[in-house]
C-alpha cells in the first residue's frame, strides 16, 4: 500500500492500541504542512485534509467533496493538485457552501444525475468512534452528505484530534443531527424522545430568527442521547419514524479517517476486512 507523504514511524507498537481500544488503527504517521501563524486547531485540520487529498486522488476520479471547516483545506490542496499536476478531475459537491467552493478554486462541478458512480468521497466529521463510525450533521447537510458517501467506492474522513473518540458522545456533546419535514418535527421529537429517551431540541439559527433551514428546505433536531447504543439498530430506528429525512449517523461507511494532530503530523485509522487486512482505496495502488 502506497500512501503517498508518509513517513511511518520507527516505533509502530506505540500506534497501535491495546485490546479493547482502537482495534482499527495501523500506523501513526507524519507531515508537516504548517505555517507558524497558524492556531493549533487550524494547522490540525490543514494538515488532514492535505494528506488525504495527496493520498487518494488521482487523475481521471470523480470525488464527492463534502462540507464544513476542515473540508474547504481539502478543496484547497485539490485545486493546488490540479493545477500543478494537471490532473482532470470532476467533483460532486454536497452542499451549496462546497460547490461555491469548488466554483470559485475553478473546479470541475457535477453532480449524480451526471455523475452517479464516485472513486473516493472525502468528508469531515463532528465525531469518530473506534470502529469508525460517524456523527455528521453539524452543518446541518448530513443529507446530502451521507447520499453522496453512498456512491463512492471508498469514503474518506478527515479531522482535527478533537474528533477521535472511543465511543460516540465522548467528546461531541451537541446530539445526532437528524434532519426532518418542517410540519412534522413536534411528533418526530415526541417518538424519538418515547422511544428512545435522551432529548430531542429544534436547531434554532444562529444568525437568522427560526429554526435552521437545511439546503433541501427541511429542519434540523439534535437528540442527544444520555448512554451508548447500538448505533446500527438506533439509526434504522429513527429512519422509520414518519417525518424523518436522515439522520446524522454514518454506521459502517467510512473505510478510512485522518486526524490531524497540534503538531501537524497526522494519524490515520482504518477499517479492517473480515480477514484483518485493511479495506483496499484503488487510487492508492
Amino acid at each position: 500500500m502506497k500512501l503517498r507523504g508518509f513517513t511511518r514511524l520507527a516505533r509502530i507498537s506505540s500506534c497501535v492500541l491495546k485490546e479493547n481500544s482502537y482495534k482499527p488503527s495501523l500506523f501513526c504517521v507524519s507531515r508537516r504542512y504548517c505555517s507558524s501563524e497558524m492556531d493549533l486547531i487550524t494547522q490540525a485540520k490543514q494538515s488532514a485534509a492535505y494528506q488525504a487529498i495527496d493520498n487518494h486522488v488521482k487523475n481521471g476520479q470523480a470525488l464527492g467533496i463534502g462540507s464544513g471547516s476542515t473540508i474547504v483545506f481539502a478543496i484547497n490542496r485539490l485545486a493546488e493538485r490540479v493545477q500543478e499536476e494537471n490532473l482532470n478531475v470532476v467533483c460532486v459537491p454536497t452542499s451549496f457552501q462546497s460547490k461555491q467552493l469548488l466554483t470559485e478554486k475553478g473546479l470541475a462541478v457535477s453532480d449524480l444525475e451526471r455523475t452517479p458512480s464516485l472513486d473516493v468521497a472525502i468528508d469531515g466529521a463532528d465525531e469518530v468512534d473506534k470502529d469508525l463510525n460517524l456523527i455528521k450533521g453539524g452543518g446541518a447537510a448530513c443529507t446530502q452528505e451521507k447520499i453522496v458517501a453512498s456512491c463512492a467506492k471508498y469514503f474518506v474522513v478527515i479531522a482535527d484530534h478533537r474528533k477521535d473518540s472511543k465511543l460516540l458522545g465522548e467528546q461531541w456533546k451537541k446530539g445526532v443531527p437528524i434532519e426532518v419535514i418542517p410540519m412534522g418535527y413536534v411528533p418526530v421529537i415526541r417518538a424519538i424522545e418515547k422511544k428512545l429517551g435522551g432529548k430531542a431540541e429544534l436547531r434554532m439559527g444562529a444568525n437568522k430568527a427560526g429554526p435552521v433551514v437545511t439546503d433541501n428546505g427541511n429542519f434540523i433536531l439534535d437528540w442527544k442521547f444520555d448512554e451508548t447504543k447500538d448505533w446500527k439498530k438506533v439509526n434504522m430506528e429513527i429512519s422509520m419514524i414518519p417525518g424523518v429525512v436522515e439522520t446524522g449517523l454514518f454506521i459502517d461507511m467510512a473505510q478510512r479517517a485522518y486526524f490531524g494532530m497540534p503538531d501537524g503530523s497526522v494519524t490515520f485509522r482504518e477499517k479492517l476486512s473480515r480477514n484483518g487486512t485493511p479495506e483496499c482505496d484503488e487510487s492508492e495502488k
